[in-house]
């Protein structure tokens, strides 16, 4: 089944959509003063730990926290004693957890309570029909409003998390359509 729907700014999906992104602009804002700071010139970055998802770590977990890029020429250079080997083809470099930029990159993600492993909030979670089968859906602001259009097989018609009003599908296309023009 595919239905359509609006979501206010007060149900539980935007607000843990909202709370997602604000996490991760601390986590961008953070990153952007360390490497200025460091003057790292990263093309790319990826920064990870074994922790909790959506808490931020402790002074005992701190040892767990990574911190690789995707190096500059000027980069490789400056760091190379520090940066392990490239790992995958994404061109990552991790730091050495014993160097002096992976230990202060991760008291201050500890000072400054950054939550390491962000997790977007999943649209299925919020449709006890749809349990753990995962959807398709497609969203976009526009104004104030958020619209989703949900399709799952297990989808039932009464199944209208609070917060959401339900819209015809096609309402849905022309707010998308009015959306793109004024994007063009």
């Amino acid at each position: 089944m595919e239905r359509s729907f609006i979501a206010s700014k007060s149900s539980k999906y935007v607000e843990s959509l909202d709370k997602y992104r604000r996490l991760g602009k601390q986590q961008q804002e953070l990153i952007n003063r360390f490497f200025t700071e460091k003057g790292i010139e990263a093309d790319g970055y990826l920064v990870s730990g074994n922790g909790f998802v959506d808490k931020p770590f402790n002074e005992n977990d701190k040892k767990d926290i990574t911190i690789s890029i995707v190096p500059s020429e000027n980069d490789l250079v400056k760091f190379a004693k520090m940066l392990c080997k490239p790992s995958g083809n994404h061109g990552l470099y991790a730091f050495k957890k014993s160097s002096s930029i992976a230990k202060e990159f991760s008291q201050k993600c500890i000072e400054e309570q950054i939550i390491i492993n962000l997790h977007a909030p999943r649209v299925s979670d919020y449709f006890p029909s749809v349990g753990y089968h995962g959807c398709n859906y497609d969203q976009f602001r526009s104004g104030d409003d958020l619209y989703i259009k949900v399709k799952n097989d297990y989808l039932k018609e009464d199944d209208t998390p609070e917060g959401f009003t339900e819209i015809k599908i096609s309402e849905f296309y022309v707010a998308k359509e009015k959306l793109d023009k004024e994007e063009s």
